[in-house]
């Protein structure tokens, strides 16, 4: 009898040696679980920073103003969503109908655009910039300069050079070719978030 207490005794005993050996393990490695990234590298946005593209009013969220120019950032109120050129579109539209990706028209503001791709770490956007026969055209109307072509990109030649054969929409690239942040034509079924911009309405 003494030798089965002594038994039961020396089970349990190993018993919570592997329970205590289990929990330990266990908070052991899960220190060393795998991160899940999202949206290639940037800080998936907490629930308190995005923020709905429209107001409590229902104005659409404006998140810079400069000149007669008022500036939607898509990537903050959808949580980093990347869409196709058209549906890039319908996004700014959906904001107001006077919205529509950005038209860059002086230097000033590409120097802006490109300033905000950088200081938001993205990797690329839609601008409102669509081929038009043997040119291009802004969805504003005004005339298009092209100010800030790319000298390079896949087949290493400046654009835009429709390597694609259908690259019919105007994207910025963050130093994709190791060209810094410059404009590249783009085959418009890709994806990427967009700057949606308005003029200032007249008071």
């Amino acid at each position: 009898a003494r030798e089965s207490i002594i038994s039961v005794a020396e089970k349990m005993k190993l018993l919570l040696v592997l329970g205590f050996l289990s929990a330990a393990s266990a908070q052991f490695f899960s220190g060393f679980r795998r991160p899940f990234f999202f949206n290639r590298g940037r800080p998936t946005p907490s629930p308190s920073t995005l923020s709905s593209s429209s107001s409590n009013t229902g104005e659409a969220v404006v998140d810079e103003t400069r000149g007669d120019s008022e500036y939607h950032y898509s990537w903050l109120h959808d949580g980093f969503r990347e869409y196709p050129h058209s549906r890039a579109v319908s996004y700014c539209k959906g904001l107001g109908s006077e919205w529509a990706p950005v038209s860059i028209e002086t230097t000033e503001e590409n120097n802006y655009v490109t300033g905000v791709v950088g200081s938001h770490r993205l990797n690329w956007i839609w601008t409102g910039g669509q081929r038009a026969g043997a040119g291009w055209r802004w969805p504003s109307g005004n005339a298009f300069s092209g100010l800030g072509w790319s000298h390079t990109g896949g087949f290493r030649r400046p654009q835009p050079d429709n390597r694609e054969g259908n690259e019919n929409c105007l994207a910025i690239l963050n130093d994709f070719y190791r060209d810094g942040i410059k404009w590249h034509d783009v085959a418009c079924h890709h994806t990427k978030p967009t700057i949606c911009e308005r003029k200032v309405p007249a008071v």
